[in-house]
């Protein structure tokens, strides 16, 4: 296979379209293996600066890389992850949203964020109490902001925060520049908005952000149970404190509450089944894969017509080759790019999928393609006769009858056979994918990310390795 170096200088730039011409994919060197400090690379996510944040769960970590491999400043807080009891946490799923939030889950029902914007600049006062004005009553209604009354009050259209104190109380500006809790399934308040099922039991299993101005994110959840706790859940963002940063700027932060289960559990087309992975495309189009029955790969789209979004599904079984359940060993993960082409980590086969953003099948990632020369003989019928015999039947009567003989010939046809090879990904369990149109694969058991680009969209100074 090919070896090829991204240089160092290499700009983000438009994506580019499958197209005529495309040949296959590439691997490009080097492989980021333990010599960039990876143990166990399970997850992967492209934030949307072209960095690349990894889930390292053996390192209790996320790893951020540039696009050449280095490891830039400023991300230490996402190193050795510890709960609020200092356990140690692995991280088994993260994403980043336009906010600069990094969140993370733990396959809990808990949500973890950690911003990158206010690690950067600083937090100089957070906001500890308030008094919020009714805007039609003129009523005055003071509150903490550790309290329950602040949030509802801060989040209801018809009270407006009218006073506000500040505090520069170092120990509440670092619970904030450190990991916490985003979402809680155990709070009362997503029991109450949650009641058909059990969010203190969820066990989230995959989480993808919007890439819009949208305040939410969203998560699978596969706790199962008695009531079949397979579903993929819409997690709302909810104010929580004023900041003031160390620009001077104040802004607000948010908690997680829980918004809506998109979809729920079913065996058809856009139900969901053991859920494994998820991602979110421009159009807020969300794409699943699952270990469950019937279809492994799935892609709901909202209609957003009515007072709250319902979700179709918008590939279908023998219209989309993306349905077609055989080609499946195992899907771990699921990545889509700007032109909602989609890409799918298939395990068990030690390769990625990739699909049109129409569903139709497109080329395989990963594997090592071979055209090999050889001769096929080809026959066919040149010639007929007739052959008049006679017949003798078991019980020794005689028919005659006639019989016609087929007269075949071969011609030798010099053709090429394509020959698959696998054995380069051992068992990809992640799969992004940027604005370049790099594809970055985690394969935790070889402790390795591995990166494939087409050939016929290699920049002029991506040189081959000698």
């Amino acid at each position: 296979m090919e070896r090829f170096i991204i240089p160092n200088d290499l700009n983000t730039g438009p994506e580019p379209d499958f197209g005529a011409g495309d040949t296959t994919y590439l691997l490009l060197n080097p492989v980021w293996n333990e010599s960039y400090g990876l143990q166990s690379p399970v997850e992967i996510s492209v934030a949307q600066d072209g960095r690349i944040f990894v889930a390292d769960p053996g390192l209790h970590s996320i790893l951020v890389f540039d696009q050449d491999g280095d490891r830039p400043g400023g991300f230490d807080g996402l190193l050795n992850l510890t709960g609020e009891t200092a356990e140690p946490l692995a991280p088994i799923d993260m994403d980043i949203d336009n906010k600069m939030n990094v969140f993370f889950i733990v396959g809990t029902q808990q949500i973890y964020r950690w911003n990158q914007y206010w690690n950067t600049v600083g937090i100089s006062k957070t906001s500890i109490s308030g008094s919020f004005t009714h805007l039609q009553t003129g009523v005055i209604q003071d509150a903490d902001a550790s309290t329950n009354i602040w949030l509802e009050l801060l989040n209801d259209t018809e009270w407006e925060l009218s006073d506000v104190i500040m505090s520069d109380n170092q120990t509440i500006i670092d619970s904030l520049l450190e990991p916490h809790i985003f979402y809680d399934g155990r709070h009362e308040k997503n029991h109450y908005l949650d009641p058909f099922y059990d969010p203190d039991s969820s066990r989230f299993t995959g989480l993808t952000a919007p890439a819009g101005e949208e305040n939410m994110i969203f998560t699978t959840d596969d706790y199962g149970g008695d009531q079949n706790q397979h579903r993929v859940v819409q997690i709302n963002f909810q104010r929580s404190l004023l900041l003031e940063l160390e620009t001077g700027d104040m802004v607000w932060a948010f908690t997680g509450i829980f918004g809506a289960t998109v979809k729920g559990y079913g065996t058809g087309a856009g139900s969901v089944n053991q859920p494994l992975s998820l991602d979110v495309d421009y159009q807020g189009n969300l794409y699943y894969t699952q270990a469950g029955d019937y279809f492994p790969v799935h892609m709901i789209v909202p209609n957003l017509s009515g007072d709250f979004a319902v979700y179709t599904s918008g590939f279908q079984p023998g219209l989309h080759d993306i349905m077609i359940a055989e080609w499946y060993v195992s899907p771990q993960d699921v990545a889509v790019d700007m032109n909602r082409n989609v890409y799918v980590a298939n395990s068990g086969d030690q390769e990625i999928l990739v699909f049109e953003s129409n569903g139709r099948f497109f080329k395989k990632a990963g594997i090592e393609e071979f055209l090999i020369d050889t001769t096929v003989n080809i026959w066919s019928v040149v010639d007929t006769t007739s052959v008049d015999t006679i017949l003798t039947l078991p019980d020794s009567s005689q028919i005659d009858t006639t019989f016609q003989l087929l007269v075949y010939d071969s011609v030798a046809v010099d053709t090429f056979v394509a020959v698959e090879v696998k054995g380069l990904l051992a068992s990809p369990s992640a799969v992004s994918v940027d604005n370049r149109g790099i594809i970055y694969v985690c394969d935790p058991d070889q402790s390795s990310i591995f990166r494939f680009s087409l050939s016929n969209t290699l920049d002029d100074d991506i040189q081959l390795d000698d």
